[in-house]
């Protein structure tokens, strides 16, 4: 997959963008290298509008503006191939710390497992920040004759083959988490691949797909709205910002566990004064009354910690990811 006419696309979408993250006060800190940031940074998003990492990405960085005094410019227009071409365009753009990605566990497990890529996404990042954690959450549409996942896959195993689940792209961590119930409920589905999850919710929400498979911050408010029914999320315990919600565990399925994040990174070779300012600077915006009431609003729990910790979380979810490759035996392409 080539890079060239997507960044040279997305130049011309990013000097459109309707919203630029311009500061009104300085307070970066001083002695960066380069004096960081000299000049606007763009902010690659790695998926569709009204998904969890657009909404986690704008939320942080519109913030980090303020604080700094900079411009920060978002830009989807790489939202396609599952966050695939974000994602590339990521990992080779200068190390300068001008160019940054907002991605998730979904989009980094897409990017490790369907071999599209000629380099080690383990290696061709530089972690900055973890957003929060949270677990992904199953909904159907309302006008389904189910309630809950136990009488989800009692109908599903009466009528194979008729229900169909919403979930970005093909090998993410949504995608995934579809397989895995099929496999451990002994089921079969039809995936429904989408740019973001916004675009599936909207599909849930109309009935033009039976089932929805989404982050909690992207699904949530439409299950407050009474527009979309939960069936559970994919945590091995209930989250504190949403103890009202039920695991697949205790639905059902003794034992799942898979859960979400999101977080920013930056391309591999990152100067470690420019990372650690980053992450410093993000973590004081997540540790205030304020962000955490926004993001438990949306059903997310937020998350703070060093970039190595980040790292960690990172490689966990693909060593996690690469387990339930092999018990269910799916191959990602």
């Amino acid at each position: 997959m080539g890079t060239g006419v997507c960044i040279a696309a997305a130049a011309g979408a990013v000097a459109i963008l309707s919203l630029s993250f311009l500061a009104h006060a300085q307070q970066k800190p001083a002695g960066l290298p380069g004096n960081y940031p000299s000049k606007p940074v763009r902010v690659l998003i790695s998926a569709a509008p009204g998904g969890g990492a657009d909404f986690s990405g704008r939320t942080v960085f519109t913030k980090l503006g303020e604080r700094w005094g900079t411009t920060f410019l978002p830009d989807n227009s790489m939202a396609g191939a599952g966050g695939l071409i974000a994602m590339e365009a990521g990992a080779k753009a200068a190390p300068d710390g001008h160019t940054l990605l907002i991605t998730s566990g979904s989009t980094y497990i897409a990017a490790t497992f369907t071999g599209k890529f000629d380099f080690d996404t383990r290696k061709a990042y530089s972690p900055i920040a973890q957003f929060t954690t949270g677990a992904v959450l199953v909904g159907a549409y309302p006008g389904e004759p189910y309630n809950n996942l136990k009488d989800m896959i009692a109908y599903a195993k009466a009528n194979p083959g008729k229900l169909s689940y919403g979930a970005t792209g093909v090998g993410s961590s949504l995608h995934l988490t579809g397989e895995l119930i099929q496999y451990m409920a002994g089921i079969k589905m039809q995936h429904i691949p989408y740019k973001g999850t916004g675009q599936s919710v909207i599909d849930a929400i109309s009935g033009r797909i039976q089932l929805v498979i989404g982050s909690t911050t992207a699904l949530i408010p439409h299950v407050r709205a009474g527009k979309i029914k939960t069936l559970g999320i994919t945590s091995a315990n209930r989250l504190p910002s949403i103890p009202d919600q039920p695991t697949l565990a205790e639905m059902g399925l003794p034992g799942f566990d898979y859960t979400s994040w999101f977080g920013v990174v930056g391309p591999a070779g990152m100067n470690p004064a420019i990372v650690n300012a980053l992450n410093t600077e993000i973590n004081r915006i997540l540790d205030t009354p304020e962000m955490t009431k926004m993001f438990l609003d949306q059903g997310t729990d937020l998350m703070t910690g060093t970039p190595e910790q980040f790292r960690g979380t990172i490689l966990g979810t693909l060593d996690k990811t690469e387990k339930v490759l092999k018990a269910t035996g799916l191959k990602l392409e």
